[in-house]
């Protein structure tokens, strides 16, 4: 009887002090403390992982844990993609007062967005119709303007037959008394009356 309790405690003990190793070894290979942010989880990713695939799976967990990244001056920055800007953070992760900045700042760069878009918009508007409206213009001159016979180009000193002699026989009919010339063409006029009528009387 006493063999077998005698067996029994050794059965204990061999397990209490196997125990005992297997936790003191755990704790050594334990980290002692847990990665503060992105760039230490990362890093001991890169360490402990056997394989690539290993490491990006670790390192696509440290990359959700922390979503804030080190400055190379210190402190912290967010970077959002939604408005491909970045944010000044106090930590590794934003608190809920910053993550509410950042939701408010995304509503004014949504306005801003809205108002480029209806301002493109109305400018592409006002260029159609004022194409358009050019269009309609030059259509409206050209029917405006018809198209006549072509012009018969004359020389500048053409005569017209007939026309000179004509005009001195006006010039002659229309004398001014006041002239010589018209003077002297009815002195004549007068002389040959004169003589004529003279002919006739010495005529038997």
């Amino acid at each position: 009887m006493s063999v077998k309790i005698r067996s029994r405690f050794v059965a204990i003990a061999s397990i209490s002090c196997a125990l005992v190793v297997s936790t003191w070894v755990g704790v050594q290979l334990w980290p002692a403390h847990a990665p503060r942010d992105y760039e230490e989880c990362a890093e001991g990713a890169t360490k402990a992982a056997s394989s690539k695939d290993e490491r990006a799976s670790q390192i696509a967990e440290c990359d959700k844990q922390f979503i804030g990244r080190r400055k190379p001056g210190g402190g912290y920055a967010y970077y959002d993609f939604l408005q491909n800007r970045r944010f000044d953070i106090a930590g590794p992760n934003p608190t809920p007062k910053e993550q509410k900045s950042f939701d408010e700042e995304y509503i004014i760069f949504l306005n801003a967005q809205r108002r480029e878009a209806i301002t493109a918009a109305l400018a592409e508007k006002q260029r159609l119709r004022a194409e358009a409206a050019f269009q309609n213009d030059q259509a409206s001159a050209n029917a405006a303007i018809p198209l006549g016979a072509p012009l018969a180009i004359t020389p500048n000193n053409a005569r017209v037959a007939g026309n000179g002699s004509q005009a001195a026989r006006s010039k002659a009919q229309r004398c001014d008394d006041a002239s010589l010339s018209c003077s002297w063409t009815k002195f004549s006029a007068g002389i040959k009356n004169i003589f004529g009528a003279y002919a006739k009387v010495d005529r038997p």
